[in-house]
């Protein structure tokens, strides 16, 4: 980190007044009046992974939904929802930088307090033993790492539903979401529509893999789901009672081999059109960007021999209330069921 951004962090004090006076009343105002739950039922911690542009945006709300359903009295109830960057907006030099000539100097300047305001939230939550559903892109898997154990440590069961989405896909993804500004890019969460830097994604992508490598070899996660785009499920693994892992850890290499299986038809399709339509929006300065990812959806295909050799994708089906629920028959996260 540069000087220039080290001098925007915190103070232990300021920062911990901005979470206990802004953070808390805005972001758990409405849990206020919730009771803290009693040691009758374990609480629940799911974290959504995968690299800016891979699709989490769109997975997290049926995750929510469903756990809101099952978890949630009658509805009443949703989980906690984290995500690090809607907390980058309590930085009290974010509105300034990101309106300056400088707009992208504004996140990484609040990056470092929104990824300690995250880790206070973490903790307020644990201590009310709240179901909590997480997004992360993991460009610090370290932090994912840490928070994982720290719910473990709390007596939560924790889920992970990781996305491994190919490289090219995020890449369109990233550029789709900002040129189309779709709430993805940051406006759904009341931040500026933003493009991501690619060393950013690229971080991120690699965040994924070392968060997979995690999942094998430590003990902080109960269950563990690998999908692509589609909520298409490429593998499942839970503990058993005796704490290991069913199909002994194959968490990294499932993703590996996601980001080599060639796209799905839908996939295909949907790259083309996505593409097209950026193409005749006759963006400055993107064609190059363009044709980098038109090479790496070329090269999924060249480097695969037609989807030979990869598991079958299975449809997830998300518990419901009132139903039981078996990994090898319902392949999702089972959400505590």
């Amino acid at each position: 980190m540069t000087a220039d951004l080290k001098s925007y962090i915190l103070s232990d004090s300021e920062a911990r007044a901005i979470f206990e006076e802004k953070i808390l009343p805005a972001e758990f105002g409405s849990f206020a009046d919730r009771p803290h739950r009693d040691g009758t039922r374990q609480p629940l911690a799911v974290f959504v992974i995968g690299q800016t542009g891979a699709g989490k945006t769109r997975t997290a709300p049926a995750l929510k939904a469903a756990m809101t359903e099952l978890r949630g009295g009658g509805g009443e109830e949703p989980p906690a929802h984290f995500i690090a960057d809607t907390y980058k907006t309590y930085h009290p030099a974010y509105a300034e930088l990101a309106a300056g000539d400088r707009p992208a100097l504004a996140s990484a300047a609040a990056g470092p307090d929104a990824r300690r305001w995250l880790a206070m939230a973490v903790a307020h939550a644990a201590s009310r033993r709240m179901d909590v559903l997480l997004e992360s892109a993991c460009r610090h898997p370290g932090d994912f790492a840490d928070l994982a154990r720290a719910f473990r440590a709390a007596g939560y069961r924790v889920e992970v539903c990781l996305m491994a989405v190919p490289r090219a896909l995020s890449l369109l993804g990233v550029l789709l979401r900002f040129h189309e500004r779709l709430p993805e890019a940051g406006s759904r969460w009341g931040l500026p529509v933003r493009l991501t830097p690619r060393r950013v994604h690229d971080d991120s992508y690699a965040g994924v893999l070392d968060a997979a490598a995690f999942i094998d070899s430590s003990d902080a996660v109960d269950q563990v789901v690998v999908v692509r785009r589609g909520n298409l499920v490429a593998y499942a693994d839970e503990r058993g009672a005796d704490g290991r892992w069913s199909r002994a850890g194959g968490v990294a290499n499932a993703v590996l081999a996601e980001r080599r299986r060639p796209l799905t038809e839908i996939e295909r399709s949907t790259a083309i059109a996505d593409l097209q339509r950026l193409k005749s929006m006759d963006i400055v300065d993107i064609s190059a960007q363009l044709e980098e990812i038109e090479a790496l959806l070329r090269s999924v295909s060249d480097e695969s021999s037609g989807g030979s050799g990869f598991p079958p994708l299975r449809l997830w089906q998300l518990p419901r209330k009132g139903a039981s629920h078996e990994l090898n028959k319902n392949i999702s996260l089972s959400l505590g069921t």
